[in-house]
């Protein structure tokens, strides 16, 4: 029984949690992506759709509070500031092959 009980518990922590914005806040926040990403790589759409879903859904795993993270990324909070540059740059990495423009 211990060992089912401890076998249920390591499923259960290594099972990553994945937070939800709300449906029209990612909607919106993936809208206002793409399009720069399309004007910086007009023959990539199909690597701007990538990347900008890659950042959307590392970013609402890493901020559940998305309130929380346009309070942080609109007065610079160091901390934050650099988990986007990080999220940036490994999903800029993933699908462009070099390291994203910095977060300002």
């Amino acid at each position: 029984m211990t060992f089912k009980r401890y076998a249920l518990l390591a499923i259960f922590l290594a099972t990553p949690a994945y937070a939800q914005w709300a449906p029209q806040v990612y909607q919106a926040e993936y809208a206002a992506c793409v399009p720069p990403c399309d004007k910086n790589n007009p023959t990539s759409h199909d690597k701007c759709v990538q990347y900008c879903t890659c950042v959307m859904d590392s970013l609402q795993t890493r901020f559940p509070d998305h309130a929380q993270i346009n309070n942080d990324y609109a007065n610079k909070v160091p901390a934050s500031m650099t988990a986007i540059q990080t999220i940036a740059n490994t999903c800029n990495q993933k699908f462009f092959g070099a390291p994203a423009r910095q977060v300002k």
